[in-house]
Formats: C-alpha cells, sequence, structure tokens
C-alpha cells in the first residue's frame, strides 16, 4: 500500500463532511489500496469531495474556529456580538495568543486541504472510468483541485498573512523534518502563486456550471473570482506598502511584506475585475432582481428591492451566485431567531447573534443618504410605519424613528422591536424590550440579544428549523464592489465607478447618485466603502476588510446598541454594550506556536 501523504499531522483522507465515511470505515480485508482509490470514477469522486470539505461553512457560525472551519467573523467584527460564549469573545477582549487551539485549527484544516489536493493531483490519472459521456473527468477533478489548492492558500495569506508555499508535490508521511523546513514566501510571492494556479486551472475548466450536477463545483467563473478575492486584498494598505511589518523578515533577512506602495497592484486588480466582468461567458452573472412581490406584499419598486435583497441569499444558485457552500443551516438560523415568549419552535430561537447599533446606523434612508446627511432622519421618537414585510400590510405600526423610512436593505437585514418576524404565517410581533416577548426579562439564560437587535439577512421565511440547501460565498455585486474600488484608487476619473457603484444602488432601491438627484460624492473611496458595508453585511466580509483598509484600530474598540435592561423609551438609548481590544498585532492571527517551535525557520508575525 502507498504511503499516505501529510502536512502538519493532517491525514490525506480525513473523514469529512460528503459521504467518505463509509468508505474509510471497511473491514481489513476489504479495504482499498491508496492506488485502488483513484481507479474508479466512484472513489475518486469521494476524494475529491474530501478536499472540498475544507471550504469554510457559514453555517457553523455558532462555533468558530471548532467547527465547520469558519472563524469569529461575524461577531468580532463591527457588525455583531454574541451573547452565546464562544472564541468570538476571547478575540474581542485581546485574551488569545499563539498557542490557542483556534489559532492552529485553521492552518492545519487548510494545510489538510492544500496536501489532500497536492496528492489528488498526483494520483486521479490512475482513474480507469473517469471519461463518461465524453467528459474527461481526470481534467476537470485535476483542475479543480489545483484550483482548491490556491484558494486554501488564499485563506490563508488572508488570514496569517505571508505563509509556507510546500510546492506542487505532496509531501510524503515519512519525509525527514528537513523536507519540510520551508520559510515563509513573501505576500507577493504567494499571491502571485495563488494567481498563476487559477489561471492555469480555468484552462481546465468549464466556464460555468453546465449540468446540475456542476452547482458547488469549481468552474472557470469560480476561480477568477477567487483571484480577484485575493488580489484585492494584496492591493489593499495592509499587504500594500505596510511600514508597521518592516521587521517581518525572515531569518535570512528576506522581508515577507513588500514595504514599497505600488499602485500597479490595484492597476491588476482592476484588469482582472474588468476581465470577469467583460467576459462573454459569464453573460448569464446578473443581479438578482424580481418583477414582482409575492402575495401579501404590494408589488411596488420598493417592495421589489426589498425582496430582490433579501431572496438573493434565500433562492438557491439564482442569477448572482459564482459559489455557494452547502449545508444545513439551522444552526446559523436559531443563531437569529429571536427567543419569542411561548412561540412554536419554528419561531423561537437563541436570538443570541446580535446586530450593532453601528452596523444598524450604517444602512441608508430611504432617500439614499446617509443618516446623518438626510435632515429627514431622526433618532428620536416614534412614528406609525409599514415595513415591506410579507403579510403585513395593515395597519401601521408604532416603532422608533431611528427604523422609519429606511432603504430596502435595512429591512432585508435587521429585525428590531416592532418588527414582525420573519415566517409569513406567524403573527408575532418581535420586541427585544426588557419586558418585551424577546426580552431578557423572560429568559434565564444567554438565549437574548446583546444589543437589542438580530441579524435578518440569509434567514429563511419558512422557520429556523427549516435547511437551507445553501449559502453564497461569492456574488456578482461583490465583484462589482471589488472592479470599482480598483478603479478608484488606479484611475479615479473612469466612468466605470459610478456605473457600477449605481447598479448596486439600483437594485438596492434607493436614488442613484448623479442622475437620481444626489450628488456624485466627493469622496468616492467613502462611498464605495459605505456600499460595501451595507451590501454585504453578515457575508464575513466585513472582519477582514476593516483590516486590510487599516481601519480596525478606530471601528472594533466597542460595540453598541440598546438599553436591553430597560422597556420604552429608556430601551431605545444607544448604549456601549462591550469594550473591545484590538491591537496593531491583531491584524494579522499569529502563526501557531507549535508550528514555529517544530520548524524553526518560519518567523512569528509581528507583535505575537
Amino acid at each position: 500500500m502507498k504511503k499516505i501523504f501529510i502536512y502538519t499531522v493532517g491525514a490525506l483522507l480525513i473523514v469529512g463532511n460528503y459521504g467518505c465515511k463509509k468508505f474509510l470505515n471497511q473491514v481489513p480485508d476489504d479495504r482499498l489500496t491508496f492506488d485502488q482509490v483513484y481507479e474508479k470514477k466512484n472513489t475518486v469522486d469521494r476524494a475529491l469531495s474530501n478536499i472540498y470539505a475544507t471550504i469554510p461553512s457559514q453555517t457553523e457560525d455558532r462555533f468558530p474556529s471548532q467547527a465547520g472551519n469558519i472563524g469569529p467573523w461575524t461577531a468580532a467584527s463591527d457588525e455583531a456580538d454574541y451573547t452565546l460564549p464562544n472564541f468570538s469573545e476571547v478575540v474581542n477582549s485581546g485574551a488569545w495568543d499563539a498557542t490557542r487551539s483556534e489559532v492552529n485549527y485553521h492552518w492545519q484544516n487548510f494545510y489538510r486541504g492544500i496536501q489532500s489536493a497536492s496528492a489528488f493531483m498526483a494520483n486521479v490519472t490512475k482513474c480507469t472510468d473517469c471519461n463518461i459521456g465524453g467528459i474527461d473527468f481526470v481534467n476537470r477533478y485535476y483542475n479543480e483541485a489545483r484550483a482548491l489548492r490556491a484558494i486554501y492558500y488564499y485563506y490563508l495569506v488572508r488570514q496569517y498573512g505571508p505563509v509556507v508555499l510546500l510546492g506542487n508535490d505532496p509531501i510524503a508521511s515519512d519525509a525527514p523534518l528537513e523536507a519540510i523546513s520551508k520559510p515563509r514566501n513573501s505576500m507577493d510571492e504567494c499571491i502571485d502563486y495563488i494567481v498563476s494556479e487559477l489561471d492555469a486551472s480555468i484552462k481546465g475548466l468549464p466556464a460555468t456550471p453546465q449540468s446540475a450536477e456542476d452547482y458547488g463545483h469549481i468552474n472557470g467563473s469560480v476561480a477568477e473570482a477567487y483571484k480577484i478575492k485575493a488580489l484585492l486584498t494584496a492591493a489593499r494598505p495592509l499587504f500594500n506598502g505596510n511600514t508597521d511589518y518592516a521587521s517581518l523578515k525572515n531569518k535570512d533577512g528576506k522581508q515577507l511584506i513588500n514595504q514599497t506602495y505600488s499602485v500597479a497592484k490595484w492597476t491588476r486588480l482592476a484588469t482582472a475585475a474588468k476581465a470577469f466582468l467583460n467576459n462573454p461567458n459569464y453573460a448569464s452573472y446578473t443581479l438578482y432582481t424580481v418583477s414582482s412581490t409575492p402575495a401579501g406584499v404590494p408589488n411596488t419598486a420598493f417592495n421589489r428591492a426589498f425582496i430582490a435583497t433579501r431572496d438573493v441569499m434565500l433562492a438557491t444558485w439564482n442569477s448572482e451566485i459564482i459559489f455557494a457552500r452547502t449545508g444545513d443551516a439551522t444552526n446559523y438560523q436559531y443563531s437569529v431567531t429571536p427567543n419569542h415568549l411561548g412561540a412554536p419552535d419554528t419561531d423561537k430561537g437563541g436570538s443570541f447573534l446580535s446586530a450593532s447599533q453601528q452596523m444598524v446606523d450604517a444602512f441608508f434612508t430611504v432617500n439614499g443618504l446617509s443618516i446623518q446627511d438626510d435632515p429627514g432622519y431622526s433618532a428620536s421618537g416614534t412614528s406609525a410605519y409599514q415595513a415591506p414585510d410579507q403579510n403585513d400590510q395593515g395597519t401601521a405600526r408604532i416603532i422608533s424613528n431611528m427604523f422609519v423610512n429606511r432603504e430596502p436593505r435595512f429591512y432585508t437585514n435587521i429585525t428590531y422591536s416592532g418588527r414582525r418576524w420573519i415566517n409569513p404565517q406567524s403573527t408575532i410581533i418581535t420586541s427585544f424590550e426588557f419586558n418585551g416577548n424577546a426580552g431578557k426579562s423572560n429568559i434565564s439564560n444567554t438565549d437574548y440579544t446583546k444589543t437589542g437587535y438580530t441579524p435578518r439577512k440569509h434567514m429563511g421565511v419558512s422557520g429556523r428549523n427549516t435547511g437551507r440547501p445553501t449559502f453564497s460565498v461569492i456574488r456578482l455585486a461583490e465583484i462589482y464592489l471589488d472592479y470599482i474600488e480598483a478603479l478608484q484608487e488606479s484611475n479615479p476619473s473612469d466612468p466605470d465607478i459610478l456605473i457600477y457603484l449605481n447598479k448596486i444602488r439600483t437594485r438596492a432601491g434607493i436614488p442613484v447618485y448623479g442622475s437620481g438627484g444626489i450628488a456624485v460624492p466627493t469622496d468616492m473611496k467613502e462611498a464605495i466603502r459605505k456600499e460595501r458595508r451595507v451590501e454585504l453585511a453578515f457575508e464575513l466580509d466585513r472582519y477582514f476588510y476593516t483590516r486590510e483598509w487599516k481601519i480596525a484600530e478606530t471601528t472594533d474598540t466597542q460595540i453598541r446598541g440598546l438599553n436591553i435592561s430597560q422597556n420604552a423609551p429608556g430601551f431605545f438609548t444607544p448604549v456601549v454594550t462591550e469594550n473591545r481590544v484590538f491591537q496593531k498585532k491583531h491584524y494579522l492571527w499569529p502563526i501557531p506556536n507549535g508550528e514555529v517551535q517544530k520548524v524553526p525557520v518560519i518567523v512569528q508575525n509581528t507583535g505575537w
């Protein structure tokens, strides 16, 4: 039997979430050899699925750095907080270091995925029945694994900065320590490798899904989208001429993060994003819109925008989704469903993923303006108002003026006191006030919101214990935002900036800049950042981008929310619900202490 290949104690054929367990648990006299794994397509499929299992699963957001290879990205950003204690609380307190198991968790998982992909690529050509219906599955699967390997390197550098590139050949389990004692590559080398590997894989992949069975597989458009994400990370201030990392060098003096700012990195990103948007093979990708509303929602432009921005996350593999992750979402949906007193199980959850006041305030008004720029906005008092919820189009409800006449995406994303619950068959009106039906006074454990809000995005309309088939990983709106950010930094007079920014605002149902009656922003960089914040809210975006923009020292020092210890009117007074510790070293995760001890040529990140 051939050797199994490993790195950082990770076995190639680890039991994953894609059906390998039965295969690996065969009795000894019927056990397949390593070669036999790759002889038949059905076992090759299982081996490939095992590599896919390393892709982070947002459905496990409740258990960050413990399950699903997902980190504390939502509740360790200024978007939200968790009432339920988990690793995000440790990160937010600053009480973590390189010895934490959670730090090692992601490092090992991604390197296992990388080694699994390399071993798969080295052996998939042995398949004897992988040419079916004229499709060369050996070539396709080889390139899927190649792209996945590059994608896992991207996830590593986004989190830890420059990492060790292992090379294209798998490392034998009995290889001497010297063979795997490699220093970290520079950030530029890592990005160049990721981009070149994704470019190479694209040549052997279909451009888009060719059949229903292709959804969830890496194709050319997915590989190109990840290339854009990698180039974006490389171009932003954290890795583009950041002198805070002047001392981050290998032991031979090699600089790991280039100390010279380069506008060429932005140009490279803009070129890649434009190529994606102009590629005729990807013409089927469009911003998701609806021409009519479901029963119980008046068919107005505002309501169509509300349904579109809600259902782009719920309609499986719609026209905007480039890549999505499969998985049961009941854990996540339990986190965002309020703990409604006396409600049936389907409408009663934990409510412990708590949206921040900062996130609530970030959404625009119905006039397309930031709240501080709209003279019609008021944070005090109450008014009668009707939110665009299904089967809730009767008498307007008295709610806080903070929630009145906001843009459609606000109502897509935020559950607030006085809002009808998302299930159209339910008549529950959520109240997070102290004595409300989801208020702290009725709850003896941690199943309450710390801020007086819960996120609403990703929540299915059929109840919290109804599984969801997919969670979006990359969608077209993100490519638009990446493109215009790159243009703003490299060619700020390019008219595409306003064109693509306004495409997003049009779908969102708010006035556009220029022709829509709102002056073109004088600070376009800030306008793009504001749009990204609300368009991609609760999509694992904000944590990394405040760090890549080097603004987390300002944005990530506290969380504000409503006063959940009171009823109205005191409830609606924003207060600090959590003070956080953010130091410069927190822009990157530390390299796991065990890795540095085992391979001394690996230098630790600055400050750790």
